[in-house]
C-alpha cells in the first residue's frame, strides 16, 4: 500500500523527473562502470583468501566430472555451480582460439595463473551485484514510489560495501539478490494472491538459502505477506495456515532440488558447518549480541552508507513503518538478518551485505519526502533542487570513500612485498609467503607456504600436485587461519628460507592474548631475522594489512 503525503509529494517529485527510465539507465551504467574498474585488483595474486576457497570447490567438479561441490559450509551451491558453468566457458573459448591445447593444459595454466578463471568470475559478480541494483530499485518502486526507487539505486551505486562486495567472488551477493528477489514475489503475492507468486517467492528464498544458510530469514518475507493477508482479511486462518506449511515445504523442496547433495551428503554438511561455527577468529571476535549489533552499526554500517545516510535511514524509518507492506516483506527480515548477525561470537563486515539495500531505501525516503516538504514549503518548483542537492550531499562522500576503497584494492601491501622482492631478492632465493601470492608463481624464487599441521610446503609441488579444499582443510586441524603462527611447533623447521614475507604477523600482535602460541612463533622469527622492507595500509593509497620482509643469514 502506498503511503499518503500531505502535499502530494511523490506525485510532485515525479512530475518534475520526465527522463525517469533514462535516469535510472544511467544509474545502472554508472554502478556497472565503478565494480568493473578496479575488479582485477591484485591478479593474480589473490589478495581475498576466500576466493581460492570458491575457485577450487569449482574447479574440482570440472575436473572430476561432477556435480557434487564437496563443500557446504556457506554452502554456496549455486554460486560453484556459476563458477564452474563460466570454468566450462573459458575452458571451451580457450581451447576453440588454441589459447589451451588440452584440458591439462588448462588445469596447468590456471594454477599459474588464477586469475584466468577470477577475472570472470568477478564480473559474473559484478553483473549479478547490478542486477540486484536493479532489483532494490523495484522494490522500493512498488512499495513507495519512483522517485523513492531511483534513489535507492543511486545511494547503492556508490556504496562502499556494496562496491566491495560486488568485486569478490563469495556467496554474500548473490544471496542478497535472491533475497530481493523473494521480497518482490512476496510483495506481488501480498497484493494479489496469485499462487504463482507464491510459488516463485518460495523457489527465490531456496535459491538464497542455497546460496549462504543465514537467509533462511527471507522466508520471513514469504510469511509477512502470507498473515497480511489474513489480517486484512483476504485469507481465513486455516488456509493461512495451509499455505505458511505447504510454503516451508516447497521452500525444502526446493533446496533439495536445486542442491541435492545437501541430503545425499549430509554427513559433510554437518562437518563443514560445525568448522564455520567457530568461538573466535583472528580479527573477527565478537562480543555480546548487544556489542556486536554496535559494531556493525558503528564500523560496516557507517561505511556502507555514511553517518548522514544512517541518520536519513532513520527519518525514512518513521515514514517506512507506517506502511505495513514494507514491515511485512523488508523491515522483519531485515531486522532478523541483523539480529542473527550480531548473535553469532563472530563478526564480518559482509554480513551486513543484505541489509544494505534495505538502510538505502530508507536513506531514499527520507531524502525524497525532507526534498517535497522544502519544495513545499519554498516552491513547488524548487522539489529537484532541493532534492538533488540533499542527494549530492549524501552520496559525494559515499563515491569518494567508494573510489579510495579501489585505488586501496589495486595497491596492496602484499603486492608491494612482492614488487620488493622481484627488484631486491636474488633470483635462486628461497622465500616464505603466507598469503596467496601468485603474481610471484613465474619469478625465478622458490616458495613455501604454511598448510597447518603440515607444515610449510613447496608451493610449486602443491600447484603441480592440483591442491584442492579437502586437503586445505585437513591441513588446518580445525583452525580458522593458515598462516606461520598456526603451524605446528614440530614442523616449524620445514618454514625456513632466505626471505620471510609475513602479512599476518601484525593482526597476531593486536589479539596476543587470545592467541598467545600463534604471536610467540612470530615473535620468535621476527626476532631471528632482519627486516629489510615494511609496507603499511595508507587511506586512500594502498590497502591490505601490514606486511614485513625478513631476511635471514644464509647459514641459518
Amino acid at each position: 500500500m502506498k503511503l499518503r503525503f500531505p502535499v502530494d509529494g511523490p506525485r510532485l517529485f515525479s512530475a518534475q523527473m520526465p527522463r525517469i527510465d533514462w535516469l535510472l539507465t544511467i544509474i545502472l551504467l554508472a554502478a556497472l562502470v565503478l565494480r568493473l574498474w578496479s575488479v582485477a585488483f591484485g591478479l593474480p595474486a589473490l589478495t581475498d583468501p576466500d576466493e581460492l576457497m570458491f575457485e577450487l570447490g569449482a574447479y574440482r567438479m570440472i575436473d572430476g566430472g561432477q556435480l557434487n561441490p564437496e563443500w557446504f559450509g556457506h554452502p554456496a551451491t549455486t554460486t560453484m555451480y556459476m563458477l564452474a558453468l563460466i570454468d566450462v566457458a573459458v575452458l571451451g573459448l580457450g581451447l576453440a582460439t588454441g589459447r589451451f591445447t588440452s584440458v591439462e593444459n588448462f588445469a596447468a595454466a590456471i594454477y599459474a595463473d588464477p586469475g584466468i578463471l577470477v577475472l570472470p568470475h568477478r564480473i559474473a559478480i559484478v553483473l549479478i551485484a547490478v542486477a540486484g541494483v536493479a532489483l532494490a530499485y523495484r522494490l522500493a518502486t512498488r512499495l513507495f514510489d519512483r522517485p523513492t526507487g531511483v534513489v535507492t539505486a543511486a545511494i547503492l551505486t556508490v556504496s562502499p560495501v556494496h562496491i566491495t562486495y560486488s568485486q569478490l567472488v563469495r556467496s554474500d551477493m548473490m544471496a542478497t539478490v535472491f533475497m530481493l528477489a523473494a521480497m518482490l514475489g512476496a510483495l506481488a503475492y501480498a497484493r494479489h494472491g496469485s499462487i504463482r507468486a507464491l510459488v516463485a517467492t518460495g523457489f527465490c528464498v531456496a535459491l538464497a538459502i542455497t546460496t549462504k544458510w543465514p537467509f533462511a530469514v527471507a522466508f520471513l518475507s514469504l510469511a509477512g505477506a502470507v498473515l497480511l493477508r489474513w489480517r486484512d482479511g483476504l485469507e481465513s486462518g486455516r488456509r493461512t495456515f495451509m499455505l505458511l506449511a505447504a510454503a516451508a515445504a516447497g521452500t525444502v523442496a526446493a533446496m533439495v532440488l536445486i542442491s541435492p547433495f545437501l541430503i545425499i551428503e549430509w554427513n559433510t554438511v554437518v562437518t563443514n558447518l560445525r568448522g564455520e561455527v567457530r568461538p573466535h577468529h583472528l580479527g573477527a571476535t565478537g562480543g555480546s549480541l548487544i556489542d556486536n549489533a554496535l559494531w556493525y552499526i558503528r564500523g560496516p554500517f557507517v561505511r556502507a552508507l555514511g553517518i548522514t545516510g544512517l541518520a536519513l535511514a532513520a527519518i525514512g524509518a518513521v515514514f517506512a513503518v507506517r506502511s505495513r507492506e514494507f514491515v511485512a516483506v523488508a523491515l522483519v527480515t531485515g531486522i532478523a538478518m541483523l539480529v542473527l548477525a550480531s548473535s553469532q561470537n563472530i563478526v564480518w563486515e559482509r554480513w551486513i551485505l543484505a541489509m544494505v539495500p534495505l538502510l538505502a531505501m530508507l536513506m531514499a525516503l527520507a531524502l525524497v519526502r525532507v526534498a517535497a516538504l522544502a519544495g513545499a514549503w519554498l516552491n513547488y518548483r524548487a522539489v529537484p533542487l532541493a532534492g538533488g542537492a540533499l542527494l549530492a550531499t549524501a552520496l559525494l562522500p559515499l563515491l569518494l570513500a567508494a573510489l579510495a576503497d579501489g585505488r586501496e584494492r589495486m595497491n596492496d601491501t602484499r603486492l608491494m612485498a612482492s614488487a620488493w622482492l622481484r627488484a631486491n631478492a636474488a633470483p635462486d632465493s628461497t622465500i616464505f609467503v603466507e598469503h596467496f601470492a601468485f603474481d610471484l608463481v613465474e619469478s625465478d624464487f622458490d616458495f613455501v607456504f604454511p598448510l597447518g599441521i603440515l607444515g610449510c610446503q613447496d608451493v610449486r609441488g602443491l600447484l603441480n600436485g592440483r591442491i584442492d579444499n579437502s586437503l586445505i582443510a585437513s591441513a588446518r586441524g580445525g583452525r580458522s587461519n593458515i598462516d606461520y603462527g598456526t603451524v605446528l611447533a614440530e614442523r616449524i623447521d620445514t618454514c625456513r628460507a632466505d626471505y620471510a614475507v609475513l602479512s599476518q604477523y601484525a593482526r597476531y600482535a593486536a589479539e596476543k592474548e587470545r592467541f598467545p602460541r600463534e604471536w610467540s612463533q612470530y615473535s620468535d622469527l621476527i626476532a631471528r631475522g632482519e627486516k629489510v622492507a615494511e609496507f603499511r595500509p595508507e587511506r586512500g593509497v594502498s590497502g591490505g594489512w601490514p606486511v614485513v620482509i625478513l631476511r635471514f643469514p644464509t647459514d641459518e
